[in-house]
């Protein structure tokens, strides 16, 4: 296996139409992959619904332990010959966020790329639309009958504009963050310090209360 080179890419991208079919910009190419940027719609778990990010609005922030899903600002294009590696980048791998979804992209798949991750570091992270946030490297195939497999074995294959029902449900409910457990046991510990004297006070009393009738 052997990944295409900033040169490859562009010239995929500007000689045979493949890679990108919107949202490819030049200054994101690296030496062999290519930055893709945050899309509009994101999901964050314990929220009603997706969201869309936009320029006046385009902050989002995952807290510690939260799930979401994400989508790229740009649309794939893979051709039969190419196998898409994804991964996040590395400033927000060192905050605690982790891709939990797939790692590859397959042959022929169009549109944007879905990523549901989670925040496993122990402060918020904040993500910007239109920013770099994954990367993307396209390794050659030996093989590339992709599409005529696929035709063989009638596999339904759309092109993925977003977040779909599915999606959602599979992470949906309530999420259980570390910030929102502190918040708990902070609120359990203020109870305990405010009614545990008054508790402690009333079975003391009520154990000699016992101990005088049993007395007498």
């Amino acid at each position: 296996m052997s990944f295409l080179s900033r040169g490859d890419i562009k010239k995929r991208v500007d000689e045979e139409q493949q890679l990108f079919s919107s949202g490819f910009e030049q200054k994101y190419l690296q030496q062999a992959s290519y930055d893709l940027r945050l899309g509009q719609e994101v999901y964050i778990v314990g929220h009603r619904a997706p969201e869309r990010l936009t320029n006046s609005n385009p902050y989002i922030s995952i807290l510690p332990g939260q799930f979401g899903i994400l989508t790229t600002f740009e649309d794939i294009k893979m051709p039969d010959d190419l196998l898409g590696m994804i991964a996040v980048r590395t400033r927000f791998k060192l905050q605690g966020l982790v891709n939990i979804s797939g790692f590859h992209v397959d042959p022929s798949f169009e549109g944007k790329l879905i990523f549901a991750v989670q925040n496993v570091g122990p402060s918020d992270i904040r993500l910007k639309y239109g920013e770099p946030t994954f990367s993307i490297f396209f390794a050659t195939l030996t093989n590339s009958d992709i599409g005529d497999e696929r035709k063989t074995q009638n596999v339904e294959f759309k092109r993925l504009t977003g977040i779909r029902l599915q999606d959602v449900q599979l992470l949906g409910g309530s999420s259980l963050t570390l910030g929102k457990l502190q918040k708990d046991l902070d609120r359990l510990r203020t109870i305990v310090l405010i009614y545990g004297p008054f508790a402690i006070a009333a079975t003391i009393a009520l154990v000699v209360a016992l101990f005088k009738l049993w007395k007498g």
